[in-house]
């Protein structure tokens, strides 16, 4: 088989997929279930014009899958360059949301090993819903983030935050146990 036959394979697939994807509109009430950076105020990262970094998406996939994802992406110009990623994904399966929060997990960290970026499971960390993880992203040695990611039923929810990182498990409680808990009544 050719080298370049899985990536090619994996493209096409990307492709196909998002073109099965059909844009929704973003209600406030999708938006209260995303950690968003108005959220890292208290711990000091203030911005005076966030909504120019930032930005809202929701779709419907082939399948039924609903995703919705806030991304705020500060330029290094900034003082505090911030990268932050929220994503709640609605599968229409137990086993469906499970796949998908493996593959998440595997692509992201992944992603992150090409650049340079190492993760470190801390299990005892902080727990929620019926699977979650929580890693501390590392480069050079140095915490530069963290990802966490949490399985409850049908959804998940994902959380990358770079340029700040979190160790306190009762600081990150702080930060998203209020969000979770909007996740968990969610109903679509």
């Amino acid at each position: 088989m050719n080298s370049r036959a899985p990536v090619i394979l994996l493209l096409i697939a990307s492709l196909w997929h998002l073109s099965c994807q059909r844009p929704l509109t973003v209600t406030d009430a999708d938006k209260a279930l995303l950690i968003h950076i108005r959220e890292l105020e208290p711990y000091g990262y203030v911005f005076q014009n966030p909504s120019k970094y930032e930005k809202y998406l929701k779709s419907r996939d082939f399948d039924g899958t609903l995703e919705l994802e806030y991304e705020f992406d500060a330029p290094e110009s900034e003082d505090n360059s911030i990268y932050l990623n929220a994503v709640v994904t609605i599968s229409r399966s137990r086993s469906n949301a499970t796949v998908s929060q493996g593959a998440e997990k595997i692509g992201l960290l992944y992603g992150l090993k090409l650049k340079g970026v190492v993760q470190e499971e801390r299990k005892d960390f902080y727990r929620y819903g019926d699977a979650s993880s929580f890693f501390v992203l590392k480069k050079d040695g140095l915490p530069i983030g963290n990802y966490f990611t949490v399985r409850e039923g049908t959804k998940t929810y994902s959380l990358v935050v770079a340029g700040v990182y979190f160790d306190d498990p009762e600081l990150w409680k702080e930060l998203v146990e209020s969000k979770l808990k909007k996740f968990s009544a969610y109903k679509p």
